[in-house]
């Protein structure tokens, strides 16, 4: 049970695998965010380096309910792997300790990109629990770029009371815990993908090979 801004010692503890709750104000921040604010280089409009160290890649299914004054029902976070060419320059230059997706990143970028800034990657566990996230969502401060990018790519100010679980899948030593237990998770879908008719493995169009579904 962590507070935000996160400590450089609350960061350094933990290890992959550990489950934490989170509280305090985060930031949002999807495609348009890091295109804006990291690739043209335009300041945010706080200071997150030292007040709200935590972005989450994801986009609140929230509403505008009068002028300035906003509602969110569901917080679930979208897919990690996308937004790894930010994550050097948004740890650099924004000082964020942790970024919240879903599903992680890869362990060469845990051990390169994390490790050098000691930062960790947390992940929404399980799938569909979106609700269950957006009851931790005690308030909105703000909405930036808002005009500019949109309500669904403006950055959120959110705040948070016990957010959670979240899962460590990236810790600040480089360590993955989706690496960690891929063999174990993907023994026995090799197993269960044999007896799969072959209809059911070409269900994406292209891929009939079971193990190009598996963990990497």
């Amino acid at each position: 049970h962590l507070a935000v801004p996160l400590k450089d010692e609350d960061v350094r503890q933990l290890r992959d695998g550990d489950v934490i709750y989170l509280t305090g104000r985060i930031v949002t921040a999807r495609d348009s965010v890091f295109k804006y604010m990291i690739d043209e280089g335009n300041p945010p409009p706080m200071d997150i380096r030292g007040q709200f160290n935590v972005s989450t890649q994801s986009s609140p299914a929230g509403t505008e309910v009068s002028p300035g004054k906003y509602m969110v029902n569901s917080l679930q976070a979208t897919a990690g792997f996308r937004y790894a060419q930010w994550m050097d320059r948004l740890f650099e230059r924004h000082g964020v300790k942790a970024v919240l997706n879903k599903g992680g990143m890869s362990q060469q970028m845990y051990q390169t990109v994390f490790k050098k800034h000691g930062a960790v990657c947390l992940s929404t566990m399980p799938y569909g629990i979106g609700a269950i996230y957006g009851k931790a969502v005690t308030g909105v401060q703000d909405v930036y770029w808002k005009d500019l990018l949109g309500i669904s790519e403006a950055m959120w100010l959110l705040e948070v009371n016990e957010l959670g679980p979240l899962l460590v899948d990236g810790d600040s030593l480089g360590n993955s815990y989706v690496a960690d237990h891929a063999e174990e998770v993907n023994a026995p879908l090799i197993e269960i993908y044999k007896e799969l008719p072959q209809l059911i493995l070409k269900r994406f169009g292209e891929v009939t090979d079971p193990t190009e579904e598996l963990i990497k």
